[in-house]
């Protein structure tokens, strides 16, 4: 009897464990938040829903830029979502679907590029924590999949896009040739993205 009630009490105790193992929506989202910053995107993509295909795009989208761009453009790419800052403001859940908001700081590198193009330099600056910033309100949709809490849309959260800083700032990083190749390159991926090559 004895051992029956303590197989019981053993079985209930990591039932109730596994029962409270999943994550709430908030923290799902600060997981993706940081998988973000820190370049994980398999984890990344762990926290995005079967449903989307435009987080997913976006992160394919990342990869590849950091995947032709220079060194120095990459590290400024990286450089800016490593030093956003984001806080969640509110989280609300109705039945299957959840909705996280967030306020971001995140890096004005149009302004921060004027100041210096020197990679460590604009290191130095996110040291010291004087990087010129800007801020945006954002959210995250998630959905219930297979009992666990997953990202079916992201609103207004990221820094500003890879692709952006790319084409954007190339050419005053790394001169006219080497920016229009970059440019061109990223156009013909989201074209064949938007075709679902």
């Amino acid at each position: 009897m004895k051992k029956t009630c303590l197989t019981f009490f053993i079985v209930m105790i990591v039932f109730a464990g596994l029962c409270q193992a999943q994550d709430p929506p908030r923290v799902i989202v600060e997981k993706y938040l940081d998988a973000v910053r820190s370049n994980d995107y398999d984890r990344a993509y762990s926290l995005i829903s079967k449903t989307d295909t435009t987080i997913i795009n976006w992160l394919k989208l990342i990869q590849y830029v950091k995947k032709i761009a220079p060194l120095r453009l990459t590290e400024i790419i990286d450089l800016a979502h490593s030093a956003v800052r984001q806080e969640i403001i509110s989280t609300s859940v109705g039945g299957n679907t959840a909705l996280v908001k967030i306020h971001s700081g995140i890096p004005d590198m149009k302004q921060t590029l004027r100041i210096t193009q020197n990679i460590e330099d604009i290191k130095s600056l996110s040291a010291r924590g004087g990087l010129p910033m800007k801020e945006r309100f954002g959210e995250c949709a998630l959905v219930l999949e297979d009992d666990m809490w997953k990202i079916s849309e992201v609103k207004g959260v990221s820094s500003d896009q890879a692709a952006d800083i790319a084409t954007d700032f190339a050419e005053l990083i790394l001169g006219k040739d080497e920016a229009e190749r970059i440019v061109k390159k990223i156009d013909e991926f989201m074209k064949k993205q938007e075709k679902g090559a």
